[in-house]
């Protein structure tokens, strides 16, 4: 299917959009193209998961004899199972895994063609295209960990595991919890093709929320990766630090890993790019966290405020700031480590997503390089 999916975005047209010259900033035109083409997959996605439902349940009920029983014998006992309705829902399942890949595909590819990420130029640039299949798929990079950087630190990877399990079969479980709350509500008397049938919302509602999460995610994954590029750039005309600034720096990045708990792309660009260029060895051994915020907070003053601007940074690049981070990044607000609480933060996170840039911080650590700009 990779290869289908490689050749349906290499088909896909680079149509003309009005965009200017800043790599991490939109412009009202650009949101404009960005949010149209997002509505237009999110409704596209949740018809198909409606559809997914209506076309399994109303020929199972309108020609029955398509779907005979199949009796198995098994351990001296005979069972009766629905084999080709069996079969006709995964099959049916297949086509909409496949359609809403082939949705996500083209809403990520448009999102980047909006926003300059895309051009007739680099589209077919290897490294583009993967990024953007990736991101589609929803597959995590897990090359951050060739650094020795580890999200998952201290967690019990058996509650990891059954968590993502649990997060896969999300639509499953709630159409098993609504039907037997329909059940429970009238009993007996309750019509089996209601239960059936009641399914259509909440696979929609999962596709389009799906959809929706893979969009802002490709967003977010597109801009950051330009707003590195340019931090990037500044650090190539800045001298090369030390031994003690290099081992602050991979230090800084460990401890961003554990605080988002998450393999993600920005993450992994922003630790590749920063270990390469600044010659910094790969992790090995513990990770104190009381330890590194003693050695941040007695820092000479410009490391120091590298540091705690990679860690603005990173707490910003996924676009997201959880219930945990805000007591994070209170306590480090509250140490004098951060300039900015956890309604700053999310503010700055909420503008970066918008497309509107992360001005403030600029101003404040990056004021004195004229190629930066909020």
């Amino acid at each position: 299917m990779k290869r289908i999916y490689s050749w349906f975005y290499l088909l896909l047209p680079v149509t003309h959009v009005q965009v200017d010259d800043e790599l991490y900033l939109l412009n009202e035109s650009e949101i404009r193209a960005v949010q149209k083409r997002e509505r237009i997959a999110i409704w596209l996605s949740a018809f198909i998961g409606a559809m997914g439902v209506i076309l399994l349940y109303v020929p199972y009920y309108l020609v029955p004899h398509w779907f005979p029983q199949t009796t198995v014998n098994l351990l001296g006992k005979t069972f009766s199972i629905p084999m080709v309705f069996l079969i006709y829902s995964v099959v049916l399942v297949v086509i909409e895994l496949g359609l809403l890949a082939f949705l996500n595909i083209w809403c990520a590819h448009e999102i980047a063609v909006a926003t300059g990420f895309l051009n007739y130029e680099n589209k077919r640039h290897g490294d583009k295209k993967n990024l953007l299949m990736d991101v589609s798929m929803e597959k995590k990079n897990k090359s951050i960990l060739k650094y020795g950087i580890d999200p998952l630190l201290g967690l019990n990877r058996h509650v990891i595991i059954l968590w993502n399990l649990l997060f896969i079969f999300k639509a499953t479980l709630t159409n098993f919890l609504f039907r037997f709350f329909i059940q429970r509500l009238v009993g007996r008397y309750v019509v089996r093709a209601i239960q059936d049938f009641a399914g259509i919302p909440i696979f929609a509602f999962w596709n389009a929320y799906g959809t929706r999460i893979i969009l802002r995610e490709a967003r977010v994954i597109i801009m950051g990766q330009n707003l590195i590029e340019v931090y990037v750039n500044h650090l190539r005309r800045q001298p090369m630090p030390g031994n003690v600034e290099k081992s602050l720096i991979s230090d800084t990045m460990q401890f961003i890993a554990v605080n988002k708990r998450d393999f993600h792309q920005n993450h992994f660009l922003l630790t590749h790019n920063l270990f390469e260029l600044l010659g910094i060895e790969e992790r090995k051994g513990g990770w104190n966290e009381e330890n590194y915020l003693d050695r941040l907070k007695t820092a000479d003053h410009q490391t120091r405020e590298q540091c705690v601007f990679l860690i603005i940074l990173g707490l910003v690049l996924d676009g997201s700031i959880s219930a945990r981070e805000k007591n994070r990044i209170r306590e480090l607000h509250q140490l004098g480590i951060l300039p900015y609480d956890g309604e700053q933060m999310q503010k700055i996170t909420r503008e970066f997503i918008q497309g509107r840039g992360i001005s403030d911080v600029w101003k404040k650590y990056m004021n004195s390089d004229p190629e930066f700009q909020g």
